[in-house]
């Protein structure tokens, strides 16, 4: 299959079928903790922490984007604008229907559906939550020191968002 975009993983994006070789249990749910607490962190707009949950040379790529992030700093500051860009709204991200495959023993590649809502930044009675997309995420993960690291990340949005 061809990439559909510049980043090689974009062609791996829903490529799981029952022939895959799923991980034990408890190392799924060490992913899938993994990937609830990083999500939390990106919800609070944290960008340096939510950057050392990639490795040093990690790469973030969207299919909208033109080129990928590569890096802690360019995360760093990439969160940082979104944030500002965001600012008055609390956005939420839920992620679902993971898949986990062993590449190695200290690598994992992990396929999930990530949803995103927006809540007005005042209580919940005093504002609509909304959708605002769905995504399909590619992620490569490493061990390193005991912890889970992102080394690549595609996310492909459904729909025409914009």
């Amino acid at each position: 299959m061809k990439p559909m975009y510049k980043h090689d993983v974009s062609a791996r994006i829903n490529t799981h079928d029952l022939s895959t070789k799923l991980v034990p249990s408890d190392l799924y749910l060490e992913i899938l903790q993994f990937l609830q607490l990083q999500l939390k962190i990106l919800d609070r707009g944290d960008g340096e922490q939510y950057a050392r949950t990639f490795t040093p040379d990690g790469v973030f790529q969207a299919a909208d984007m033109p080129e990928p992030l590569v890096g802690r700093e360019i995360l760093v500051k990439s969160i940082e604008r979104q944030t500002a860009l965001h600012e008055g709204l609390v956005l939420r991200h839920w992620v679902g229907q993971l898949t986990v495959e062993q590449i190695d023993a200290d690598t994992v590649r992990a396929q999930s559906y990530v949803m995103v809502y927006v809540i007005p930044n005042s209580t919940l009675l005093d504002g609509d939550v909304h959708f605002r997309h769905h995504t399909l995420c590619d992620d490569e993960l490493v061990r390193s020191d005991g912890t889970w690291l992102v080394r690549k990340r595609f996310v492909a949005t459904d729909g025409a968002y914009k």
